[in-house]
């Protein structure tokens, strides 16, 4: 379950929730760390407002929807669907918005299963837009990634236009190149047959409902606290990320969702920047006891695939001018994500 202060966090946006009036809205990826705080998002409004919304969550395992929803599922407007987004989706009602989070985005799906993390995209997406274009969907939200920007030089953050090099030629270029190929997709399918769509690029997104184990430095940073161990540092730790709260960062897809004139919208807190060996430092701060460690590894031997190179800075003028103001700042942004799964280990 998402707590009531993260869902007052998304409330507390300038969100048009006429649009959600009568509407049925299919969310994929529902349980993921996107997918389960909209379905939230859209339920509280829909209860607030009387918005007679109906809300389809989803996702490859009933029992994980069970596990995040609990009793939001017994809710009248809300409703499952069971199914691989890679299978042809299966509904018989109308679909009026869709919001396609689903997909593996993460360094051990793009060194175990990079295949499977190229194909998953690709026909989660062409799934996502043939159900679109059989129903007459009036409008897409399509989760992209700071990554479709490959290599960033210049000083300037990166407006929604820019596009940066990306080499091709790696199993690592799975995830940035399908991205690139699902915003095609989503392009060709309005150029051709009128699918309205918008898309967000995030970077570095995160809060309760994070996975502890997909290789991301935060989630193993996280996961070092929890068990009281050190956290270890494989590279320098000299790059420069920004960090945005999963309930900020949902604020501003709906916005962009409802408010958005533009197809594609920058999402991040530039509050938050900062680099990893200091993220270490404040994460490893945060250990109730006090015992957890910063200290540096051999760089070599370094089994996953991370981001070759620095990314870029995104420049987030777009989304702002919509009315989003990210709420949440880095320590607290860490320490709310720790208390979730402390919680729940001590429950």
């Amino acid at each position: 379950m998402v707590e009531q202060r993260d869902i007052d966090i998304i409330l507390n946006n300038p969100v048009d929730w006429e649009k959600f009036r009568n509407k049925t809205i299919l969310v994929t990826g529902a349980t993921g760390r996107l997918g389960m705080y909209i379905v939230e998002a859209l339920g509280k409004a829909d209860i607030d407002w009387n918005l007679n919304t109906t809300i389809i969550s989803l996702a490859r395992s009933e029992r994980k929807l069970r596990e995040v929803f609990g009793a939001s599922l017994n809710l009248p407007n809300v409703h499952t669907l069971v199914q691989d987004i890679t299978e042809s989706i299966k509904y018989g009602g109308g679909v009026h918005y869709i919001f396609h989070t689903a997909g593996a985005a993460s360094p051990r799906d793009f060194t175990d299963t990079p295949v499977d993390t190229l194909w998953g995209h690709l026909q989660g997406t062409r799934n996502v837009l043939e159900l679109a274009r059989e129903k007459k969907t009036e409008k897409i939200l399509y989760v992209s990634t700071v990554e479709i920007y490959g290599e960033w030089k210049k000083e300037e953050g990166i407006q929604e236009e820019d596009m940066g090099m990306l080499h091709c030629d790696s199993a690592r270029a799975c995830y940035p190149e399908a991205k690139r190929m699902c915003e095609t997709m989503l392009a060709s399918y309005e150029g051709q047959y009128g699918v309205p769509y918008v898309g967000v690029r995030l970077c570095h997104t995160f809060g309760p409902g994070i996975s502890l184990d997909d290789g991301r430095a935060f989630s193993e940073f996280i996961r070092n606290v929890i068990k009281g161990e050190d956290i270890v540092l494989h590279t320098n730790g000299s790059a420069v990320r920004t960090y945005t709260y999963v309930a900020d960062a949902i604020g501003a897809m709906l916005l962009a969702f409802t408010k958005g004139k533009e197809h594609y919208y920058n999402i991040a807190n530039l509050q938050n920047l900062i680099s990893i060996r200091d993220l270490a430092q404040l994460i490893a701060g945060l250990d109730p006891k006090g015992n957890v460690k910063v200290r540096y590894a051999q760089q070599d031997g370094q089994r996953l695939r991370y981001l070759p190179f620095h990314l870029g800075i995104m420049n987030v003028d777009r989304i702002m001018e919509l009315g989003w103001h990210p709420q949440v700042g880095l320590e607290d942004a860490f320490r709310y994500t720790l208390e979730s799964f402390l919680q729940r280990a001590s429950s």
